[in-house]
């Protein structure tokens, strides 16, 4: 069959050749050249993939392994049935392939399950996800996710010759990220990262998107739709990445986001995750930086317990940008002149730089009274005196441990704010934790990772399965 398949496209494509080289002397439309010999291509590779895919899936041994497979899943084979799937190059394959269906029980009312209970599991196992191959949805979903609108992505996709709607592209992202959530914080390690010998920081605050939830009640006469609440959302981002003895960044471990739109409990669950996932046990410290909200140190203080981190040692930095802002607010409060006669502002700084917090106290009492003296003491009190040992920057800096939480706050940007903060732009809440971690794994440099990790989970199960 295969012969075939190769004499008709050798005859195709000489054919066309020589009619397309004319054409070129006349037109010069080289474009028109490139795209009817990429639909050539195309077409071919589609051909040749139908046919190993029936082949493959039809094959007596195969069966036999994926009823093994089904076995371990509680599901059985029915039959074959026709399948239409869609490949990299946008081509769309009709091929049979085995359909599994859940086991029913032996003894005992049957019960009444919803629809979608059945698989095809030898698709599963080569790493579709829906009807799509791995690369297809790959490039769809990293498309959708970078571009401003599925839209957008929709007219890229199609000028590479990728034919999908919107609904399609939606669809992909919505499988994929279901993928991913399932097995969240092991799919995107390889399982051989190597962090002996460095420092683990972890950064970790908050950005801002707009929910999409529908209105409740009737909807009026006249109207067209229901309408929507459109309220501010904070979803809660963590970044993990390695610095060595001199407080480098280690370029060769690509840093780990996720965020999620649950409460910081909700996001101090997921960090539990990661730190779970991978092996800590030759990392020298640990340290986490964050900015004055008073949730991080105390979900901070969580998590050690909960992982028994105090095995390392651990230190807790309060970003020193977000200090000499709050910093300043105070100094705001002392009249112009007297700033400006005693160069106030340097000099603060700097103690706030050594450390030392009750100094400032001091010299605020010295300068401020009244109203103003009140206001800079709550200010001192909320923020500097409860944070004082994680604001000893000139010992940090000495230890090589970062002073700043510039990773998190520019991964905030790239990952939410670049995308799901953009004008215009509401989310609901399924589709929003989608894209977050979506985004977190293309925008760290992990995608790749997370695509094999996502192709190898069915076919691990098949590989165990047989090893049995």
């Amino acid at each position: 069959m295969l012969e075939t398949i190769l004499q008709e496209f050798e005859s195709q494509v000489k054919e066309t050749i020589d009619r397309l080289a004319e054409e070129l002397k006349e037109t010069f439309d080289f474009a028109k050249f490139e795209e009817t010999m990429s639909k050539i291509v195309n077409e071919l590779l589609a051909s040749v993939t139908e046919m190993v895919l029936t082949n493959l899936l039809s094959t007596r041994s195969v069966l036999a392994k994926l009823k093994q497979v089904g076995g371990r899943l509680a599901m059985k084979f029915k039959e074959y049935r026709e399948v239409t799937l869609r490949l990299a190059n946008g081509e769309i394959v009709k091929v049979r392939a085995p359909y599994f269906v859940k086991a029913k029980p032996k003894r005992g009312r049957k019960k009444r399950g919803p629809n979608g209970r059945g698989a095809y599991l030898g698709l599963d196992v080569l790493g579709f996800v829906g009807r799509g191959s791995p690369h297809l949805v790959s490039e769809v979903v990293k498309m959708a996710v970078l571009c401003p609108s599925f839209a957008v992505a929709q007219e890229v996709l199609a000028g590479r010759g990728i034919a999908l709607d919107v609904k399609t592209v939606r669809r992909f992202c919505r499988q994929l990220g279901a993928v991913g959530l399932a097995f969240r914080g092991q799919i995107s390690l390889t399982g051989t990262e190597k962090v002996r010998g460095y420092t683990l920081v972890i950064g970790i605050d908050g950005g801002r998107l707009r929910e999409r939830r529908k209105k409740r009640g009737r909807k009026k006469k006249g109207q067209k739709r229901q309408g929507y609440h459109t309220d501010w959302r904070e979803p809660k981002l963590f970044t993990l990445y390695l610095s060595d003895e001199g407080g480098k960044v280690v370029k060769e471990f690509a840093p780990l986001h996720d965020a999620t739109l649950g409460d910081h409990q909700a996001m101090f669950v997921l960090l539990e995750q990661y730190l779970t996932a991978l092996d800590l046990s030759g990392v020298n410290r640990l340290v986490f930086c964050g900015d004055g909200a008073p949730w991080i140190w105390s979900d901070v203080e969580q998590l050690q317990a909960n992982l028994d981190l105090d095995r390392w040692p651990i230190y807790q930095v309060l970003d020193y940008t977000h200090a000499k802002q709050n910093l300043q607010e105070i100094i705001d409060l002392v009249p112009t002149a007297v700033r400006q006669a005693t160069n106030l502002a340097k000099k603060w700084k700097k103690m706030l730089w050594q450390g030392n917090i009750q100094g400032l106290h001091d010299a605020i009492c010295h300068l401020l009274d009244g109203e103003p003296l009140a206001q800079a003491l709550k200010k001192w009190q909320d923020y500097f005196q409860s944070n004082t040992q994680r604001m000893q920057y000139a010992r940090f800096k000495a230890a090589h441990i970062p002073c700043g939480s510039g990773c998190v706050e520019s991964a905030i940007r790239r990952v939410i704010n670049l995308r799901l903060k953009s004008a215009g732009s509401f989310w609901t809440p399924q589709m929003a934790e989608y894209f977050l971690f979506l985004r977190s794994q293309l925008l760290s440099g992990r995608w790749n990772i997370f695509i094999r990790n996502v192709i190898r989970q069915k076919a691990q199960l098949l590989e165990s399965g047989l090893g049995a």
